[in-house]
């Protein structure tokens, strides 16, 4: 807490919070107490982001009382999303909630705690849930059970209350990728697809009507431009006849075998920044 907010001891929660976010202060501001009761003194849409890695049920005693203790892992469940109900109204609509939570046994039975936890955001509290996203712990902790597999990772799952214009920095994430080349005048892409094999792929078809292969091929070029300018890094390309489709040939649930039938070809593109 910074030196002037310090001096101001006897004023709300609500007060000392207001007074943070309007100094702008950069130093970070300590709330100490209850999760609950700490939330319920905050305004409405207020926050950015909320980050949370509670106790596990049943597997620390921080306190003699509090989250994880509960007698049964229902009411644990019960507790968290009572607290993340709250969360939910002080989060603004343009922010995320990410919450890291670990699994527990209760008679030697995985009680799958953490997808409980999502699916009570998800089916009454109507939390949208972007991803889950496996910590892999690769040095996990010692397991001496001989009659299961140790158990080494964690689930991190992202909460939106929105499924457009919550903030998402993608770009800050990305792994910097190789470069595309020209090899004996060709362009290569950072793979090494210089687009040879699918021309002659195309030329050869016995799948492609004649229009369909002048489509192919013309889109093939531009997808080869595009990588000489550096508009892509790489792709790939799913050709009728050559290439099976992605995920599912049912143009019912697939847009992309929609696509293959439709038009003979698409693109798989690699992001230019990785």
């Amino acid at each position: 807490m910074s030196a002037n907010l310090a001096k101001k001891k006897s004023i709300s929660t609500l007060e000392l919070f207001e007074s943070y976010r309007i100094s702008c202060d950069t130093i970070p501001l300590f709330l100490h107490g209850d999760a609950l009761a700490i939330l319920r003194q905050l305004p409405d849409h207020s926050i950015d982001v909320a980050m949370t890695s509670p106790p596990y049920w049943g597997k620390r005693q921080y306190a003699e009382e509090g989250i994880g203790l509960e007698k049964d892992y229902q009411d644990y469940v019960r507790d968290l999303c009572e607290i993340f109900s709250e969360l939910k109204r002080v989060l603004k609509n343009t922010g995320s909630f990410w919450l890291n939570i670990g699994d527990s046994y209760k008679a030697k039975q995985l009680l799958g705690i953490p997808w409980r936890v999502a699916f009570e955001l998800t089916d009454n509290q109507s939390w949208i849930l972007r991803n889950e996203v496996v910590w892999n712990k690769v040095k996990g902790g010692p397991d001496n059970a001989k009659d299961k597999l140790g158990n080494v990772h964690e689930q991190i799952f992202h909460f939106v209350k929105r499924t457009k214009n919550y903030f998402y920095d993608s770009d800050a994430i990305r792994s910097k990728p190789s470069q595309s080349k020209v090899v004996n005048g060709a362009i290569v892409s950072a793979t090494g697809v210089s687009g040879v094999r699918y021309k002659r792929q195309i030329e050869l078809s016995t799948e492609l009507i004649p229009k369909e292969k002048k489509n192919a091929m013309d889109a093939l070029n531009a997808i080869l431009d595009d990588i000489r300018q550096g508009k892509l890094s790489d792709f790939r390309m799913i050709i009728r006849g050559q290439q099976r489709t992605t995920h599912s040939d049912s143009k019912r649930v697939s847009g992309r075998a929609k696509e293959l039938f439709d038009k003979g070809y698409y693109f798989l593109r690699y992001h230019p920044i990785g």
